[in-house]
């Protein structure tokens, strides 16, 4: 992605999970509150995420209990290809944004391998543009990323050898996978699996 695009004011991490990305978003010194928002949170999230910024609620991306244009910013990774009704995940999320708020998502890069959890395997770029687009998101920019070295770590994390934490996350020493990230994105071993784009709320829309 384009640098000098931080994300600042409120931001949305949607599908949030137990919170991987939350270390990331605290980097962003304009972060102001972090709303995360899962079907399933665990009750030590808070606990994992002391940073008085962050804000816990359980709900679906389909029905997001915030008002319109409440976030300057939102996080989506991995997500939308969990969710049968895509299209009302993509107007959910497009409602919440301010206009000219900035949307940044992950989904499966075509073609990936089979997940019995996604309710669709994988988009295109013309298929994630078609279903932001409809939803009044203009795509700026996208990678293509997670090629071998990264599909490596993804594997350690489902048979993990060490654990770590209050959350007994997989360990992978931050210098680490710093590293690995950036020779996979230099190398570009093998085919990618992922799409990332950064979207942005039409400044006229509602």
């Amino acid at each position: 992605m384009a640098a000098g695009q931080p994300f600042s004011g409120r931001v949305l991490n949607a599908g949030c999970g137990e919170g991987s990305y939350c270390p990331w978003i605290e980097t962003q010194a304009g972060v102001t509150r972090v709303d995360n928002i899962d079907v399933s949170v665990p009750p030590d999230f808070q606990q994992w995420h002391p940073d008085p910024r962050h804000h816990v609620e359980i709900g679906s991306l389909t029905s997001l209990p915030y008002a319109d244009a409440t976030f300057d910013a939102a996080l989506c990774t991995e997500v939308i290809e969990h969710i049968p009704d895509h299209e009302s995940a993509a107007r959910e999320l497009a409602r919440v944004l301010r206009p000219g708020g900035i949307l940044i998502a992950s989904v499966p890069y075509r073609p990936a391998p089979y997940d019995p959890n996604h309710a669709r395997a994988d988009y295109s770029l013309e298929e994630f543009r078609a279903l932001l687009g409809d939803a009044g998101l203009i795509i700026e920019d996208h990678r293509l990323c997670c090629h071998a070295l990264l599909r490596a770590v993804m594997l350690y994390w489902r048979r993990p050898l060490i654990r770590f934490g209050a959350n007994r996350t997989p360990y992978v020493p931050r210098l680490a996978m710093s590293a690995i990230a950036h020779a996979d994105r230099t190398l570009r071993i093998g085919a990618p699996w992922d799409l990332v784009v950064r979207a942005r709320k039409h400044a006229t829309a509602g």
